[in-house]
């Protein structure tokens, strides 16, 4: 929902943006743009970096100590580690059953 509302108020600022650049307000006009633009590209990013947390888990993947609690759940997780890429993963409930330990 949140992220839905940014999208749409980017949109409405680029489109002022748009219209100053338009109307000979050069510099505010590319300013708001610039700045629109870098929130979008900001909350688009976001969705592609930061994955779900049951996520399934193909290559070689060790669980660590490490222990957290899914603020959305409240289910207790594991960080599960790939020394191959370096990723980290975080898995809940269901998801922990089906990896292996290490």
């Amino acid at each position: 929902m949140l992220r839905a509302v940014v999208i749409a108020v980017t949109a409405i600022l680029m489109c002022a943006a748009i219209a100053l650049i338009a109307h000979g307000a050069g510099t505010p006009g590319w300013q708001l743009l610039g700045v629109s633009l870098v929130v979008l590209l900001g909350t688009l990013f976001e969705r592609w970096r930061y994955r779900r947390v049951n996520e399934r888990h193909d290559g070689e993947w060790h669980r660590t100590s490490e222990r957290f609690l899914d603020p959305a759940t409240g289910q207790p997780g594991d960080v599960l580690f790939n020394p191959r890429t370096g990723e980290r993963r975080y898995v809940t409930g269901d998801a922990q059953r089906n990896d292996p330990p290490s």
